[in-house]
């Protein structure tokens, strides 16, 4: 499985970086895509995700050449964070839509059955035996109560494949354990929105974690569960957009609190 991107929007448009999270694709952006394309010039990321959070970061730079605005969606919101680390010349702003921010607060990481998947022999059994409902009935963690799971979450799932899976998951623990996206976050100059669902399963939401970075600010949606791009499309394509203009002004749009 290369890393890849679909390229979409507008050409000459504000270039805008869409990276998809755990088990998933760049199809998972496919309610955001349309809202946005008239503009922005859009790389929706298609990334390998079998190594570390790291060298998902450089192989996302290598499809970009300028200034970006990157929106990562969980896992996502790490690779994001990792390329502006590595290669901040590349990023105009930051966009993380419930990404982990420490290990404690991966709530569905630590969960009997994906705790299972890990261990060598019956992780194996447990992937192969699980049927397509299974896997449905596991991801509905990823969206709040009666929000009805995609069929293409479930495919692309299944496509990733359960070493795919139990690796790129092991590197989201790998990268907070050397440092928690706070402290991370304070060595990235440029203006950073964090995004979480308040009916987030797989997240905890963060308290004061974030507070004493000026460049960051805090929204907590609400209705909304761990897939703000699917549940709330039109809220992140807002998002998108108003990043693309003066900075105060998309604060103003959107409603975006500030942490004190």
């Amino acid at each position: 499985m290369s890393t890849g991107a679909v390229i979409a929007g507008t050409p000459g448009a504000p270039p805008v970086m869409l990276i998809h999270g755990l088990g998933g694709s760049y199809r998972v952006w496919e309610r955001v895509m349309p809202l946005i394309e008239p503009v922005a010039r859009i790389t929706a990321v298609h990334l390998r995700s079998t190594t570390s959070i790291e060298q998902d970061g450089d192989d996302a730079a290598g499809l970009i050449d300028t200034p970006t605005v990157l929106v990562g969606h969980s896992r996502g919101g790490l690779v994001a964070t990792a390329l502006a680390e590595r290669h901040p010349r590349l990023v105009s702003k930051l966009i993380l839509l419930c990404p982990s921010w420490s290990i404690a607060s991966r709530r569905s990481a630590r969960r009997s059955i994906e705790r299972a998947l890990g261990v060598p022999g019956i992780g194996t059994l447990l992937w192969a035996a699980a049927s397509d409902a299974q896997r449905r009935a596991g991801l509905q963690t990823a969206f709040a109560a009666g929000v009805a799971v995609p069929d293409q979450f479930v495919a692309d799932l299944r496509d990733r494949g359960r070493a795919n899976f139990v690796r790129s998951s092991q590197a989201i623990d790998d990268y907070l354990t050397v440092r928690p996206l706070a402290e991370r976050l304070k060595n990235v100059a440029v203006d950073i929105d964090l995004v979480f669902g308040e009916l987030d399963a797989r997240v905890a939401l963060p308290r004061d974690e974030f507070a004493p970075l000026r460049n960051t600010h805090l929204t907590a949606l609400p209705r909304v569960g761990h897939s703000p791009h699917w549940e709330a499309p039109d809220t992140v394509a807002k998002l998108i957009t108003h990043s693309l203009r003066p900075t105060a002004t998309a604060r103003a749009a959107v409603g975006v609190r500030r942490r004190p």
